[in-house]
């Protein structure tokens, strides 16, 4: 993503069309062309609708999701501007545009599927999102993807030149410590990122040739994957200098550029998620093996004496960063989202109640913002940024979802509330308070995905007056809103859905059937609790994927 383009004086002086973007400041009374607004108390409160909790977050995930769904041309090829740039800005005519700095696809889409297909798409029911999401996918496979008889085949690269239509790893800053990482280079931990999201749009839409994707993905992982656990106890040294995976590697000759990445939960989600479908999509056993083991070594190491959750070495995700042999560089955005896949599965974790808040504190501390609600990016690159803010802020109340701590509500709360300041009436999302050009992946493929999945988590925030689906434990394959009812389908006959609605429901079906509501969710059964409006309903079945919910 980013983005010593922020701290580097000589790479600014260099590109004058982007100096006054990054060093603009901001008023007391003004971030980013709105005008603050505050409690009684001097707490900062969203800018649109400030006293109604949560309607600033449903606004802007709206604002920034139909920015992209209208997104501004790139003139010369008469490509919607995110197939060609990571990164653009509007000038004072009101104008954006497109900045020479390396793209970075993988993540861009792999953030687009969760935020619109996945997220945005059930909330608004809104199918078009589907189609916008697919070119995108297409768009890489066809233009973006590594030859079959490399040994790296069939992969997505994480890079591309600037106004390139064909991906294959950033050139132009390759001598400049191997930014972009270099022709025919790729990121390991991308394949598991966009390789999940291949098979997150194969069970909205059962398209067979984005499942062969993800498929592809997870077996050029499980072919490369490395053993390197530490050596048994009890005199074992913490060697950190290798990962499961490098974080950059030639696709061509199989060279590696770069040898450690943090960012093992993306191969592992991928594996994990094939291996629950396996019988469905029928994989064979030696598939079942070999994804396995690769998946069990990578965890493995992730909690060993090596690896990041002892470590704390939480180095490498972003493609723009120089190779870093030293791995001096901290992100926060793997420690992060490690935390969310625990909270989701956290069978996985018998420490989960010390292990994710120490995560959430960790990055709360070293990325933190003097005088602001706001969370670094990197410690190379060390600014507030919307994207970072409300991924903390998305983490935090799961975290309050799952605890009850109230702690962590009015943390999220307080970070998703300065995150909206980032977003303008027209959708366009600068990076940070004082970096106001946008980024397709912090202003779009995260800001939208962790407003969304914070507004589920606490679905008080979500809109009284309307009918939301907020979340599922499978994927929405379709969603139909009417007067009258609410009709939904999903990829797994094994469910439970989270809705805000307006009144509590006459009665609920699941193919056709009628199920009983009860005072604790069991087998094909619902809940209803009421809130000051309406109230939550949560619907869990386990024979079929067909919902029909009857509501006045």
């Amino acid at each position: 993503m980013k983005r010593l383009l922020l701290c580097c004086v000589l790479l600014l002086l260099s590109l004058p069309s982007i100096w006054a973007q990054i060093v603009q400041s901001t008023s007391r009374d003004s971030i980013l062309h709105h005008l603050v607004q505050r409690d009684e108390s001097g707490r900062l409160l969203p800018w649109y609708q400030a006293n109604t909790p949560g309607a600033g977050y449903v606004h802007v995930a709206k604002l920034a999701a139909e920015f992209v769904a209208n997104a501004p041309m790139y003139e010369p090829l008469q490509l919607p501007m995110y197939f060609i740039t990571c990164c653009f800005h509007e000038n004072e005519s009101g104008e954006f545009i497109a900045e020479d700095w390396m793209h970075n696809p993988a993540c861009v889409w792999a953030g687009l599927v969760q935020g619109l297909a996945v997220n945005y798409r059930v909330f608004a029911g809104d199918d078009s999102y589907i189609d916008l999401v697919r070119a995108m996918l297409d768009f890489q496979l066809e233009n973006g993807t590594t030859p079959a008889d490399w040994p790296w085949p069939n992969v997505p690269y994480a890079s591309a030149d600037p106004f390139e239509t064909t991906y294959r790893g950033a050139q132009k800053w390759q001598e400049d410590g191997l930014r972009g990482d270099g022709l025919y280079g790729i990121e390991p931990d991308k394949i598991g990122e966009l390789g999940m999201g291949y098979l997150t749009f194969y069970e909205i839409t059962e398209e067979k040739r984005f499942l062969d994707a993800a498929i592809h993905c997870a077996e050029a992982l499980a072919t490369h994957v490395r053993d390197v656990r530490p050596r048994p106890p009890p005199f074992s040294p913490a060697e950190t200098q290798k990962s499961p995976w490098p974080f950059r590697i030639n696709a061509k000759t199989n060279e590696v550029l770069s040898e450690y990445c943090s960012n093992v939960i993306e191969p592992i989600r991928l594996f994990d998620e094939l291996l629950r479908i396996q019988i469905r999509i029928k994989l064979s056993d030696s598939q079942i093996h070999s994804f396995q083991r690769a998946r069990d070594l990578a965890w493995h190491w992730l909690y060993s004496i090596n690896g990041p959750m002892t470590t704390f070495i939480w180095n490498a995700y972003f493609e723009d960063i120089p190779n870093d042999p030293d791995r001096s560089n901290r992100v926060q955005i793997t420690p992060m989202e490690t935390a969310r896949y625990l909270i989701k599965h956290p069978e996985l974790d018998l420490n989960l109640d010390l292990n994710v808040p120490a995560l959430l504190h960790w990055v709360a501390s070293v990325f933190a913002t003097e005088g602001m609600d706001a969370i670094k990016e990197q410690t190379w690159c060390y600014a507030p940024m919307g994207s970072h803010t409300s991924r903390y802020a998305s983490i935090c109340a799961l975290w309050y979802e799952r605890t009850g701590d109230a702690y962590y509500k009015e943390q999220a709360q307080r970070f998703f509330t300065l995150a909206t300041y980032m977003c303008q009436e027209n959708g366009y999302v600068s990076v940070g308070p004082e970096w106001p050009g946008a980024w397709w992946s912090d202003g779009y493929g995260d800001y939208i995905r962790h407003f969304m999945e914070g507004i589920a988590a606490i679905p008080e925030w979500a809109p009284a007056e309307k009918n939301h689906l907020l979340k599922s434990t499978s994927v929405f394959q379709k969603i139909e809103y009417a007067e009258s009812e609410i009709r939904y389908q999903t990829f797994d006959n094994v469910s439970t859905e989270t809705l805000r609605l307006r009144e509590k429901p006459i009665k609920v079906y699941v193919d056709e059937k009628l199920v009983p509501q009860k005072n604790q969710l069991l087998d094909d059964s619902w809940t209803w609790s009421r809130l000051d409006t309406g109230g939550v309903v949560r619907i869990h079945h386990t024979t079929g994927n067909k919902v029909e919910i009857e509501i006045k």
